[in-house]
């Protein structure tokens, strides 16, 4: 069993993972917008199934939640679980509403963050955005009602009908299903012209511009896919760890995500399943072995010191990651028309 918990561990946190870098490497690595508020997404994701997967049961059910949420959140979860438990449509319709105000939230708050993008320099913009992410937790922290403020909040298990071990199961199959869906979108607008014109705006601007390319739809809308797809990481993480707490979406969310997209290839849509298996490689071991060595320092700060040594290494061996980007090869329009119409006559000769 331990065994079954740990490949489930291993398994729902690369899912996660794979979702983050994904939204960071269409944000950083294809329009070459910093966004230093990763975490902020994040927790959005996961302070939706925080204040409304309790409430949510509770007006499904016909529950009166009385008294005060900080203290009695985890009572009202398990109760609501109880519930969920007799009936699975329940729970998935709990999920499949977090899940939509998740996304919709963090669609609309990408596109309010992405109008600094628009007249900030880099530097300027990541120090914005880094205070637009510790507001958002420090609000989560000190107001009660939202996910229970230092207490968190109890979260509710829509799988909980499923009994152990299905329930470990489905949650997996489910966060790896979500993952491969969102790698595949984003892969699939990486190869798209809207994917070009990223790479296009990061490179050159104003040549960008004058080839008729509108620059602020081009942010809003890479910061409003990312959002999205990091507020769906915030959702998986919530429903797998069970509690939300304000103190688990720090800034060093942010450049743990940053750090897998380095490492994995900036720019590269191979790069999110490289970083974060890279990542969680070394963080396992580390884990691992750790407990094991006797040094002359806090054993907790040896991973901090392997990631940053792993991050020097790769930067000055592989600039570009591990998977660097590739030229992006475009035919002239001349080329594929010819192209196009060669194969319709082939198609027509053979019929």
């Amino acid at each position: 069993m331990d065994v079954v918990f740990f490949v489930l561990d291993l398994a729902v946190l690369y899912s996660v993972y794979v979702i983050l870098a994904s939204s960071l490497n269409l944000e950083y690595g294809e329009a070459g917008l910093p966004n230093f508020a990763k975490a902020a997404f994040f927790a959005i994701g996961a302070f939706s199934v925080g204040a409304l997967s309790v409430r949510l049961g509770a007006v499904f059910l016909g529950m009166a939640l009385e008294g005060d949420f900080k203290l009695n959140s985890l009572r009202w979860a398990m109760s609501v679980s109880q519930s969920v438990a007799r009936n699975p449509f329940l729970g998935l319709g709990i999920f499949i509403a977090t899940l939509i105000v998740a996304v919709l939230v963090g669609s609309v708050l990408g596109v309010l963050v992405s109008y600094p993008a628009l007249r900030l320099r880099e530097d300027y913009l990541g120090m914005l955005l880094i205070a637009f992410s510790e507001t958002i937790r420090i609000v989560a922290r000190n107001y009660d009602p939202l996910v229970g403020g230092t207490f968190g909040a109890g979260v509710v298990d829509f799988l909980a009908w499923a009994g152990s071990p299905l329930r470990e199961i489905l949650l997996l199959f489910l966060s790896v299903v979500v993952a491969a869906i969102i790698w595949i979108v984003y892969y699939r607008l990486s190869a798209s012209p809207f994917g070009r014109a990223l790479r296009a705006m990061r490179d050159n601007e104003l040549a960008t511009e004058s080839l008729g390319r509108n620059i602020v739809k081009l942010r809003m809308m890479a910061m409003m896919i990312g959002s999205a797809m990091a507020s769906v990481a915030g959702v998986l993480y919530a429903y797998y760890v069970g509690t939300v707490n304000p103190d688990d979406f720090t800034t060093s969310k942010t450049f743990l995500v940053t750090l897998m997209v380095i490492i994995g290839g900036s720019g590269n849509p191979y790069g999110p399943l490289v970083g974060p298996a890279v990542y969680l490689a070394f963080d396992r071991l580390i884990q691992f072995t750790k407990q094991r060595l006797i040094l002359p320092f806090d054993p907790n700060y040896l991973s901090y010191i392997v990631l940053g040594v792993v991050l020097i290494i790769v930067v000055d061996r592989h600039p570009g990651g591990i998977v660097p980007e590739k030229p992006t090869l475009t035919l002239p329009r001349e080329l594929r028309s010819l192209l196009r119409q060669r194969r319709v006559e082939e198609t027509w000769n053979r019929q």
